[in-house]
């Protein structure tokens, strides 16, 4: 074998690498392809992905936008409607129940357009929604009951906006009612939220008319007929001079029995809301005229064995 030969053969050997080496050599290979794909691709959808997330965005704008231009039209259309018939009072009841199931309903379907934006199958999630549901509304039965209940309401008109009502032994005015719940404030200024379906009895004080009623106590030394028919004078007097008051006020003689006095008693129909004020005023003139006559209000004196 001559020096040609064996520098052919020493050429065509190889040197031998362990095997670890080219496992290892081979992962960092496919991790840079991958990472180079990765990147790539990101290059070419990420012009598609800012355009969906432009699309998206000027959806939810646009309906926010509608929304509240929705609920303006309803406000005016509402508010004409209720002028023409004379139902002024029950504007922002029907106002804001329209509003808040035009809102739920707008929000979904935002909600549900975005989604196609990106692509996400809105059947499979109407279907998987639907199963979520049933078992939700097992769960959900009060929030249920509450919507039904505020749509009779609506429908039926027993409650509006600014309506004097007692509900469940609550008393107060009406501030606003939604589909949900209705809110009221009583006369210390507390505001009370109830659920529409925990609505029992409903006593509404802003319809038709009230009665004012004010019990006299009448000292039991006095002539009673006399009392009677100064108070009957005297409410002649008042049914010119109050406000408001169509009819002279009734004068019943004994009404009741007291430890200290004998209840005589005044009552006479005002208008919706008007009754504390006529009865303040009632009161105040039977006073002045007690006090004309000389005639001492009934009032508890603590016996001098209690005063030491």
């Amino acid at each position: 074998m001559d020096f040609s030969q064996m520098r052919i053969i020493a050429a065509t050997r190889t040197t031998p690498v362990p095997s670890g080496s080219n496992q290892v050599v081979s992962e960092v290979k496919d991790a840079v392809s991958v990472a180079k794909d990765m990147a790539s691709s990101f290059r070419e959808q990420l012009p598609v992905l800012l355009f969906h997330l432009a699309m998206a965005v000027a959806v939810i704008l646009l309906g926010i936008l509608l929304v509240r231009l929705g609920r303006f039209i309803i406000t005016r259309v509402i508010w004409r409607r209720s002028r023409k018939k004379g139902i002024v009072q029950r504007t922002d009841t029907v106002r804001s129940i329209l509003s808040s199931v035009f809102g739920y309903v707008m929000y979904f379907l935002i909600a549900a357009i975005v989604l196609a934006i990106f692509g996400v199958d809105l059947g499979s999630i109407l279907a998987a929604a639907g199963v979520v549901g049933i078992a939700i509304g097992f769960g959900a039965q009060t929030l249920v009951k509450d919507i039904i209940s505020g749509l009779f309401i609506w429908g039926e008109g027993n409650l509006a906006v600014g309506d004097l009502v007692s509900i469940n032994d609550l008393t107060g005015t009406v501030e606003s009612i939604s589909i949900r719940t209705t809110v009221m404030r009583n006369f210390n200024g507390n505001l009370y939220t109830i659920p529409n379906g925990d609505i029992r009895t409903v006593t509404n004080m802003s319809r038709g008319f009230r009665r004012a009623i004010v019990q006299v106590p009448c000292p039991y030394e006095e002539n009673q007929e006399r009392i009677v028919e100064m108070l009957r004078d005297e409410m002649k007097k008042a049914a010119v001079e109050i406000e408001g008051l169509k009819d002279v006020p009734d004068v019943m003689s004994i009404v009741a029995f007291d430890k200290h006095a004998v209840m005589a008693q005044v009552a006479v129909i005002c208008p919706i809301g008007e009754h504390w004020r006529v009865e303040r005023d009632i009161r105040s003139r039977i006073k002045a005229r007690f006090d004309r006559e000389g005639i001492m209000m009934p009032h508890y004196v603590i016996p001098e064995s209690e005063s030491k």
